[in-house]
């Protein structure tokens, strides 16, 4: 008869024990928490020029409040005044190639005596993005100016437009932001709303846990310099889907090239976008005398949202360029309604002006060439803005002191 065979061992290897996982996920945390606050000092965009698609929200790159604070420490030095640019595209500079972008532009003028910093993001707002990082810096760099834009006769949100008001989130539960009623008070009636109060939850939770771990800034990293993390729109497979966005090159089409001169204002879009340029009539009127006259509603309504955008102490450091249309869209406005659209543009200059802030417009000289699209500036443009925009930041520096 056989031997019975031998019971089968239960015991478990040591490295199973709850207490080597636990022990294991201890030490992992803090190697996080060790990677991630040296790399949140880091400023790893060397060369930094813009924000474009594959560094950007658009293809679900956010990038941290320390990621971008540490751009402008790697860009600007303390004998420098700061010039950050923020706004939206126009600023961003679609349809300028990245070697002649309207920022750089800017810079050569100024000179080394400033340093231009470019935050901006297509689609944000004057109060995302490089406002954030403005109002942060405030007092590690005193000496600094804040440049966004806007389109005639339009209300500013305190807190940005997403998906770019993380940032705002982000250094608000930091507790990075000037302590300003007007924004409390805007923050308590987002909070008082069902999906606002979930989304302040969120911010909150994930704020405490990365000012601890760091993991944004360390995920954005890697993902950044060694391995895409974060499946990008412009990688079709792998293994281009893992390639670093460092390595992707920033191709912004140039709107002077011919095959896209061809087809620049193509006759498809051009009922509506002209029907764009008119939109000034739902807020203003003719008024007898030939001028038009802005609403009281509109003109009570843009002074309230333009008082609370930014802090008082930032609002006469800030610069305010109110974008015009191209004039293939504006000349096709009757010669009355082009007076009127003049007049919307230095209603909302004054607006601004009487709220605080430094403001001009722009692109009342420019011609067809200058433009991309409707509102986008070319190359052309692009430079047309920086000799405009140039004078202005100086007489701005001086008034502020900056220059003594």
């Amino acid at each position: 008869m056989s031997d019975p065979a031998s019971p089968v061992s239960s015991a478990r290897p040591p490295w199973l024990s709850p207490w080597w996982f636990l022990g294991g996920l201890v030490l992992g945390l803090v190697a996080l928490a060790v990677v991630g606050r040296r790399v949140a000092r880091m400023d790893y965009h060397p060369g930094y020029v813009r924000f474009f698609p594959q560094s950007s929200p658009e293809t679900s790159y956010f990038p941290t409040l320390h990621e971008m604070t540490a751009i402008v420490r790697g860009e600007c030095r303390p004998d420098q005044v700061l010039v950050i640019v923020g706004g939206n595209s126009i600023l961003q500079g679609v349809w300028q190639p990245i070697e002649e972008v309207w920022s750089k532009h800017l810079q050569d003028l100024l000179g080394d005596h400033y340093r231009v910093v470019n935050l901006a993001f297509r689609g944000a707002g004057p109060a995302n993005g490089g406002a954030v990082v403005a109002e942060v810096l405030r007092d590690e760099f005193p000496r600094q100016i804040y440049i966004a834009n806007e389109a005639p006769l339009t209300a500013v949100e305190s807190l940005g437009y997403d998906p770019y008001r993380y940032l705002t989130w982000e250094a608000y539960f930091g507790g990075r932001l000037i302590d300003f009623a007007p924004r409390k008070q805007v923050i308590a009636e987002y909070r008082a709303t069902p999906a606002g109060r979930r989304v302040l939850i969120d911010a909150a939770i994930r704020s405490l846990f990365d000012r601890v771990l760091y993991f944004g800034d360390t995920w954005n990293w890697i993902t950044f310099r060694h391995l895409c993390t974060v499946p990008s729109l412009y990688g079709a497979a792998i293994p281009e889907l893992l390639t670093p966005r460092a390595e992707i090159p920033d191709k912004e089409s140039d709107a002077t090239d011919p095959d896209i001169v061809a087809q620049r204002y193509a006759a498809s879009v051009l009922d509506i976008e002209t029907q764009i340029v008119r939109g000034f009539e739902a807020y203003m009127h003719p008024a007898a005398n030939g001028h038009w006259d802005l609403a009281e509603a509109t003109r009570t309504d843009l002074l309230q949202h333009f008082a609370a955008a930014f802090p008082d102490s930032l609002k006469r450091r800030t610069l305010m360029l109110i974008s015009r249309s191209s004039p293939y869209y504006v000349h096709r406005l009757s010669p009355a309604e082009q007076a009127g659209y003049d007049e919307a543009f230095r209603d909302t200059v004054g607006l601004w002006r009487e709220s605080g802030y430094d403001a001009m417009e722009y692109g009342r000289d420019f011609n067809d060439d200058d433009f991309g699209d409707r509102t986008h500036l070319s190359k052309l443009g692009g430079a047309k803005l920086a000799a405009a925009v140039a004078p202005e930041v100086r007489a701005l520096a001086g008034r502020l002191g900056y220059l003594r």
